[in-house]
């Protein structure tokens, strides 16, 4: 639903779309905001079971940041809802802790084997994060994903990353 209309998207016709009632949406989610947040948690345990789906494995950095990538595009309201959120809550705090954490060893792998820059650190997955946000701008779907594969392009030479498959 947030897709099709927003993250402003009516929470009646969200709870319809999943096939539940008002009443139960709210029972889980307080508002719009605890949704979000739910979605939010979701996402980093998600990206937290992908960075720890092949230990060792030299090129899970760039792997991660693909996943990372398109998981973006599928869901720009939710992440342009998160780049606006309040940076000094503690609620975007320990996301963001999450997030540098999930990388960690898919950085430290992919610098041991040389398939990242040298220097690349944990941390500099959230830089690219930005990079690769900024194709959410675009409102046209073709539009988006063009930006996208542009900043997708940008960020595999801005980290020296590599890839057996291509990147």
């Amino acid at each position: 639903m947030f897709l099709e209309s927003g993250v402003n998207a009516p929470l009646d016709a969200v709870a319809q779309r999943a096939g539940i009632g008002r009443a139960t949406l709210f029972r889980h989610f307080a508002d719009r905001h605890a949704l979000i947040a739910g979605l939010l948690q979701r996402t980093l345990a998600t990206l937290e079971t992908e960075a720890a789906s092949a230990p060792g494995d030299p090129y899970a950095l760039v792997r991660l940041l693909r996943f990372l990538a398109q998981h973006m595009v599928a869901r720009a309201p939710l992440a342009e809802y998160w780049q606006a959120f309040d940076h000094d809550s503690a609620e975007f705090q320990l996301a963001q802790r999450r997030f540098v954490a999930a990388f960690a060893q898919p950085v430290a792998w992919a610098r041991a084997a040389g398939t990242c820059r040298a220097d690349f650190q944990a941390e500099d997955a959230l830089l690219l994060t930005a990079l690769l946000g900024g194709a959410l701008y675009a409102r046209d779907p073709e539009r988006r994903r063009q930006l996208a594969a542009r900043a997708w392009q940008l960020a595999v030479e801005a980290g020296q990353l590599r890839d057996p498959g291509g990147t």
